[in-house]
């Protein structure tokens, strides 16, 4: 299976900022168990703090980039 780049939005509940965030997986529910660890470190805050929002996109990587995927839907 193939490695995508998943991008997801997400909310930190105390602050209610949102952003947005990538993880490279090769399901959108690994994606999903691994960026919210991600998300927390960078925001310098706990998990529990971190609202994971929709899957806004998958790329995959295409020579030194990533581009859109439109049948990369997993």
């Amino acid at each position: 299976m193939d490695t995508l780049r998943y991008t997801y939005l997400y909310e930190v509940v105390s602050t209610g900022e949102k952003s947005e965030f990538s993880q490279m997986a090769t399901s959108k529910e690994e994606a999903a168990a691994l960026i919210v660890a991600r998300i927390a470190d960078l925001e310098f805050t706990d998990e529990s703090d971190i609202k994971l929002g929709d899957l806004i996109s998958i790329s995959k990587q295409v020579g030194d980039n990533y581009v859109a995927c439109e049948g990369c839907a997993s």
